[in-house]
């Protein structure tokens, strides 16, 4: 589409043309505040997810790897009782933060396409 004003001439682009040109700000812009900032969200727990998975299992395999020569002994009910404590105490906070998202932001209908959109996103 093009558009003239005076002597100007303003060029517009749809929404999809824009972000395959690699503008997010225009998508950002044509989505709202909610979804930015479900995409932030969403893109931080996956990056923070990731890390965490991984220095998860790189320690349980080495833990693994010292158990199976003998050298140490792993109590492995002492992870358990830790894990369920953990799985405890943050089942009502996860209740907490539905209930945040749901209240404060605006479109939690564009939050959770964000949060979709940004926790599936390549790095």
């Amino acid at each position: 589409m093009l558009l003239t004003f005076c002597k100007y001439q303003v060029t517009t682009m749809d929404v999809a043309e824009s972000i395959q040109t690699g503008n997010w700000i225009a998508l950002f812009t044509y989505m709202g505040f909610s979804f930015f900032a479900g995409f932030v969200i969403g893109y931080a727990t996956r990056t923070f997810l990731k890390f965490v998975f991984f220095i998860s299992g790189t320690i349980l395999i080495l833990l693994f790897a010292l158990q199976y020569a003998d050298l140490i002994h792993v109590k492995w009910e002492a992870f358990e009782n830790v894990y369920n404590g953990l799985i405890a105490w943050i089942s009502p906070h996860l209740g907490g933060l539905k209930g945040f998202i749901t209240a404060n932001l605006s479109s939690a209908a564009m939050a959770s396409l964000g949060l979709f959109w940004g926790f599936r996103r390549k790095s």
